[in-house]
């Protein structure tokens, strides 16, 4: 019997893929009609991704598809107004955060296609799907480029590897800005030490929104992150905006559950020079979302290279990698 599998099973109304590590006791589960979102990675006995009570609530509640899993977001986190300027060109989000935001795309919520799935020895339990804007009109209206989003996540050797690109099919060059929106689940509730280690550079001063207030600049709290910072009172909805250390080109970040003998581990690329800490009051989690640019950059009067403003051209094809695993220490 081999020791991954992978398969489409049908749950809440949802087609599912399922991806299982049996060597590991790994499990992970995509849902490709609801935005790709990996909405339960499981290893070792230990919850890693917060999943929703029901997936009825994907459908039902509120920006549900913000609040589990691993929301995909183009672009990441608020747009001022729905509105910014690139290249000479206007683009007018829809407000979905009345009355005035735009917040974390829609590809978070759409379908995407799978395009294959499996399980072999060499590479372990995989799903291939994808997310082409030039066949959704509404999206194009507001958003005229031709991107297609090709992501792949394999559960390896306990590992749960996320490998994509994203292509400019277009003629023209579009503005670019990607980011993940993973909730971990964290145990806020028992009174336990909980550490959090980010090779973080700087600290941007930002709103309660993210919206950035100034230039980011060496603080005690980004200093601390990389020797690792208790965050067991990190304030409910408080989030906190980190430009990453350059040299690293696979990051890695960690949440040290000390009392319980365990940390999630998620290693980032080059790609994201840029991270948002998040603490929701809807759930016992905490989120690690890594950006290729800073919230409403497109709208900020500092230099493109420090916001990460860009644009990807005709033809251009953007790859990043990430990985998530659960280290055991007793």
């Amino acid at each position: 019997m081999s020791r991954y599998t992978a398969q489409s099973i049908m749950k809440e109304g949802y087609s599912v893929i399922v991806l299982n590590d049996a060597h590991h006791d790994a499990t992970a589960e995509v849902i490709p009609e609801a935005g790709n979102n990996l909405y339960r990675f499981e290893s070792g006995g230990h919850e890693v991704i917060l999943q929703p009570v029901s997936l009825k609530m994907l459908r039902n509640e509120p920006f549900a598809n913000f609040k589990y899993g691993t929301p995909i977001l183009f672009p990441p986190n608020r747009v001022k107004n729905g509105r910014f300027i690139f290249r000479g060109r206007t683009y007018c989000f829809p407000l979905n955060e009345p009355p005035s935001n735009h917040l974390h795309g829609e590809i978070c919520s759409r379908a995407w296609e799978v395009l294959e799935y499996g399980a072999t020895e060499e590479l372990g339990a995989y799903v291939v799907s994808r997310f082409r804007y030039e066949l959704h009109s509404d999206i194009m209206a507001y958003f005229p480029h031709s991107i297609t989003f090709t992501f792949t996540y394999r559960l390896f050797e306990g590992r749960l590897h996320l490998n994509g690109t994203i292509v400019n099919e277009g003629e023209d060059e579009a503005p670019f800005a990607f980011g993940l929106h993973p909730y971990f689940s964290i145990p806020f509730d028992g009174g336990e030490e909980l550490m959090l280690t980010v090779p973080a550079m700087e600290e941007w001063p930002v709103t309660n929104e993210a919206f950035v207030t100034g230039r980011p600049s060496i603080t005690p709290f980004s200093r601390s992150l990389k020797e690792g910072v208790a965050i067991s009172s990190y304030p409910q909805l408080g989030c906190s905006l980190l430009s990453l250390e350059e040299e690293d080109g696979n990051r890695v970040c960690r949440l040290e559950m000390k009392d319980r003998g365990y940390s999630i581990a998620y290693q980032i690329d080059r790609q994201f020079p840029f991270m948002v800490l998040f603490r929701p009051d809807w759930a016992s989690a905490f989120s690690l979302e890594p950006y290729t640019a800073v919230t409403d950059a497109f709208n900020l009067p500092y230099e493109h290279e420090l916001t990460g403003v860009r644009g990807i051209r005709s033809r251009e094809e953007v790859s990043f990698r990430t990985c998530l695993w659960v280290d055991s220490f007793l």
